[in-house]
């Protein structure tokens, strides 16, 4: 599956090289065909196509056929659609957006379908963009992308699909990295007979056929005060349960978020501000005690009944008398009544990641306190 990762990444370079602004002239549309082609090969794969037409009453240009092979596998765009080329933009390329459709790649290991891919609003300044350096992205903006219909199909296994891919951004500062974002994923299908172990034999008990999941994530950035809100990460899963995360981050220095071997030197200069993790039950808890208990030989409400005195047991090594009460009300009162289950982190002030990570090596007991955490059942 590489070259998929390969063929998506030059298909966004594809779809999103492109800048608010109208063609200075009519473009010629094998020269703008030859700049896609010149952008693919700069991402180290190869590319070709049958031919190139100009519609003057749209100011688009229609490329037909667009190829585009990495080696392992070879990848086919009926139609790549070109709107509002901008010749002034000679280092990169400009448009005011770009739409692919009929994307059909066959390799070794897959067959995957994809009716339309389409950004808009994306300006990349330079081609010299390298898909594996994150670095080498800087400045590269976008409004808004979208891939419809996703139809992934493993060598000798059933379809995964993916209904559709979205994603937003809004720039606040001439940075290239402060603003807003946002990504949804709907009706990701995963089918159970292509899982293993444990998992394929809980969704086989459990009467799921597919793990039907939509995925929401809203974050901003400011890197003058060097903040990531993380505003919603929801993951809602069909007939199971829905998990919300939010976080309000410090300490979050551009240059390190920038660089992928920096991750060491952002946890030491990254805190906390406040977080809050949730869970509301769907009939998967149900369903997940009935399973535990046939796999363990018991009755699912003995389980239900022991289930507080071991969480307490457990928490009992951390010597938080407080927190252990806390969490062990909350956790039976869930049971009792299966709805769901909040965990909250608001301490006063923010608190250094390497603080929290310190302390929970050498004194467990004191995190609960520093992190303000309330614990939480049916709220």
């Amino acid at each position: 599956m590489n070259s998929f990762k390969h063929v998506v990444l030059s298909a966004a370079l594809t779809a999103g090289v492109f800048q608010a602004g109208s063609a200075f002239a009519a473009p010629d549309p094998v020269a703008v065909a030859d700049r896609l082609v010149e952008m693919i090969t700069l991402s180290g794969s190869q590319a070709s196509y049958d031919s190139a037409v100009y519609d003057p009453s749209n100011d688009v240009v229609t490329v037909l056929n667009f190829k585009i092979s990495d080696g392992d596998g070879n990848g086919t765009f009926a139609t790549v659609s070109v709107k509002g080329y901008d010749e002034g933009n000679t280092e990169g390329f400009g448009a005011d957006d770009i739409t692919a459709t009929g994307f059909e790649l066959v390799d070794d290991d897959a067959q995957i379908f994809i009716s339309s891919m389409t950004v808009t609003g994306l300006s990349i300044p330079s081609l010299d963009v390298d898909p594996e350096d994150p670095k080498s992205w800087d400045n590269v903006k976008y409004s808004s992308a979208e891939i419809a219909n996703v139809n992934a199909i493993p060598k000798g296994s059933v379809p995964i699909t993916v209904a559709s891919v979205k994603s937003t951004a809004t720039y606040t500062g001439d940075d290239g990295i402060s603003g807003e974002g946002t990504l949804t994923i709907d009706d990701l299908s995963l089918p159970a007979s292509i899982m293993e172990g444990e998992a394929k034999a809980f969704m086989d008990a459990s009467g799921y056929e597919n793990l039907v999941l939509d995925v929401a994530i809203d974050a901003a950035y400011d890197a003058t005060g060097q903040t990531l809100d993380l505003n919603k990460m929801t993951f809602d899963a069909q007939d199971m349960g829905v998990i919300n995360f939010s976080a309000n981050l410090g300490g979050m220095v551009d240059e390190l978020l920038r660089d992928p071997e920096q991750i060491q030197g952002l946890m030491a200069t990254a805190t906390l501000r406040s977080a809050n993790l949730s869970f509301s039950n769907n009939s998967i808890f149900e369903k997940g005690l009935d399973f535990a208990a046939k796999m363990t030989g018991q009755d699912a409400s003995q389980l239900k009944a022991q289930a507080p005195f071991v969480l307490g047991f457990g928490l009992a090594q951390i010597n938080n008398e407080a927190f252990t009460k806390m969490v062990t009300e909350a956790v039976t009162t869930f049971l009792d009544s299966p709805n769901s289950l909040s965990v909250t982190i608001a301490p006063e002030n923010p608190v250094p990641v390497a603080q929290i990570a310190g302390a929970a090596m050498s004194s467990p007991q004191v995190v609960p306190d520093l992190l303000a955490v309330t614990v939480e059942a049916n709220q």
